[in-house]
């Protein structure tokens, strides 16, 4: 609605100082124009009040489905930790292994992208994540786009759904759109993996093995059809090439857009793809790429470089940026 109350805003503006000009009929045309603002005055303050109306159901519909979408699935507080964070208080799964002793040490998530994220998301800017796991990103960009702003968060696993939606209610973080699904370059039904010790390392794949889920998933472009978005984080373990390839019409629109995307070597060889021909497709998208430092920091490199950063640290990934079309 802000575009909306943008463009009224605007025209009160406009009206305002065309009432107050000069006539070319003098004395007797500015007269009859005082008279005429008069009648118009209360069919637009009824026209703004109908607006407010139906802002008012739009929101109480959403509130209402957030709250089916909790009941429906509410964490099992055995299952869970509360843990305090520079984004706000988090639920956490209690048996996991990697996130949830990293988050309680530290009160933040992954301090690199955290950084980045917060110097580049502006209020009222439209973010996507995917891999939104149990919201600690989302939550971050939710409070970095304001209310007027829109985030994405997309996440296919059932137990981290339950914590993500928690979170998001906790903290007031009402203009997010959860997509209970992966992000892939196809509409399909693929397989999802879970590890059991780090619930940010679950993964889809097109063969099921034995007790995988089928999860549903989603090109981002059938989401945004014809929208424009501002910024986009995507973290989905060795799956990233196929996330960005159902998302170039989007950013195509979106020349300003900048994606955040993890580049995981191992990942990248269990799926039997080259990590190379994965760069080469987002050079195709016509963008600068960017290797994430330590520090928040995003400087344009090389494949080579990208390459040899990602294979000299121990997890053998680095976090990429995909910039603003030049």
């Amino acid at each position: 609605m802000l575009w909306r109350r943008r463009l009224a805003s605007w025209l009160e503006a406009d009206r305002d100082r065309s009432w107050e000009g000069p006539s070319t009929l003098g004395v007797t045309g500015v007269a009859g124009r005082r008279l005429l603002r008069r009648g118009v005055r209360p069919l637009t303050s009824r026209q703004a009040e109908t607006d407010r109306l139906v802002e008012r159901a739009l929101f109480e519909e959403s509130l209402a489905r957030r709250l089916d979408d909790i009941a429906l699935g509410p964490p099992a507080a055995a299952e869970t930790v509360s843990v305090e964070t520079d984004v706000g208080p988090l639920l956490l799964h209690a048996n996991d292994q990697v996130m949830t002793p990293a988050i309680r040490d530290t009160g933040h998530w992954e301090e690199s992208e955290g950084v980045w994220l917060r110097g580049v998301i502006r209020p009222g800017h439209t973010v996507v994540d995917c891999g939104a796991n149990v919201g600690y990103f989302t939550v971050l960009a939710s409070k970095c786009v304001r209310p007027d702003g829109l985030v994405v968060a997309i996440e296919p696993d059932a137990a981290n759904l339950k914590l993500l939606r928690a979170n998001l209610w906790q903290n007031g973080c009402d203009n997010v759109w959860v997509v209970p699904a992966a992000a892939a370059d196809r509409r399909a039904l693929l397989a999802l993996r879970r590890n059991a010790q780090n619930a940010g390392d679950h993964q889809v794949h097109d063969s099921p093995a034995e007790d995988d889920p089928l999860v549903p998933s989603v090109r981002l472009d059938d989401l945004f059809k014809d929208l424009q978005v501002d910024v986009a984080k995507v973290d989905c373990q060795g799956a990233d090439h196929l996330v960005v390839a159902g998302f170039a019409e989007t950013l195509a629109r979106s020349p300003g857009a900048r994606v955040l995307v993890e580049f995981w070597l191992d990942g990248m060889a269990e799926r039997g793809v080259d990590p190379r021909e994965v760069l080469a497709g987002y050079r195709r998208l016509g963008r600068p790429l960017f290797r994430l430092a330590e520090d928040g920091v995003a400087t344009e490199a090389s494949d080579d470089e990208i390459i040899a950063s990602a294979a000299g640290w121990e997890g053998r990934w680095v976090n990429l940026v995909l910039g603003p079309v030049r």
